[in-house]
């Protein structure tokens, strides 16, 4: 004789509330897909600016599609409560954009701890599912991905911390303003106000240096930069801002070389490219 007691209601109970669970991620899921090749006309204009920054993100065209796609149905279901903090469509868009990366990077350090740390049983499961065939991409596509993560790079920010460039690609890429990115990065407009004033201080710098490796004139840059030409790296962008601030020629040339802005207050690089979306 069986019994139904307390533990076997908490199986039966798990068990369907797994199902059901399983059931509303794959509809939301499929509802994403669907959003994601049928946007709505209102998201249009954003489509482009938006799949450019989650790829910037996450640096991986599946991935940033992914997200977009998670960041468009969440915007679908929640349309009529855009926060009024936010300040704009536009705005808001971008906070679930970066929402969605943000989750999908943490899902990505999930994956790779429960990789290490798990035993024989998850490692067979985890095998299992990375054993599951990828779409397939033809090798013209996989360069016309490489070409596109290779044009959005942008060496002149190569002083800046992630937090300065992340706030720089949302203002100079994507064209909004300072309460825009406070609002998407979540922290008071002085705050990015000032944020932005000192990670473009440091982009200016860069330029300069640039600017002073350019003129090719001067013994000590050539030391600095060597015979193999310039590979702009974190140690030899600071080396070489140094060299342009203590040296009295090099920093005429820079001066010579950015006009009016020298050390810098302001970013006004050539328009940075905005990638189009997948179709």
């Amino acid at each position: 004789m069986t019994s139904s007691g307390p533990e076997t209601s908490t199986r039966t109970s798990t068990r369907t509330t797994g199902t059901h669970r399983t059931h509303r991620e794959a509809r939301d899921h499929a509802a994403a897909r669907t959003l994601a090749q049928r946007p709505a006309a209102r998201y249009a204009p954003h489509l482009d600016g938006l799949f450019t920054y989650c790829l910037s993100v996450l640096c991986d065209h599946d991935a940033a599609t992914a997200a977009l796609a998670d960041a468009l149905h969440l915007a679908e279901r929640r349309d009529r409560h855009v926060p009024e903090e936010l300040g704009s469509r536009r705005a808001w868009l971008y906070a679930l954009a970066r929402w969605a990366c943000l989750r999908k990077l943490a899902e990505a350090r999930q994956k790779r701890r429960a990789s290490h740390a798990g035993g024989r049983r998850r490692r067979a499961a985890e095998g299992a599912a990375e054993s599951a065939p990828a779409p397939a991409v033809s090798a013209e596509v996989q360069e016309r991905r490489r070409r596109e993560l290779a044009a959005l790079a942008w060496p002149e920010a190569a002083g800046t911390t992630p937090e300065q460039r992340e706030a720089l690609e949302l203002a100079v890429r994507h064209h909004l303003a300072a309460h825009e990115v406070a609002a998407v990065l979540g922290m008071a407009p002085a705050a990015a106000r000032e944020l932005l004033a000192t990670a473009a201080c440091e982009v200016e710098r860069t330029r300069a240096a640039l600017a002073v490796v350019e003129t090719g004139t001067c013994p000590g840059v050539a030391h600095l930069t060597g015979e193999q030409g310039l590979v702009l790296g974190t140690t030899l962008r600071r080396e070489l801002v140094r060299h342009v601030d203590d040296c009295p020629r090099c920093r005429r040339t820079a001066e010579r070389a950015v006009p009016g802005r020298w050390p810098g207050t302001s970013v006004t690089p050539d328009a940075l490219p905005v990638l189009p979306v997948p179709d």
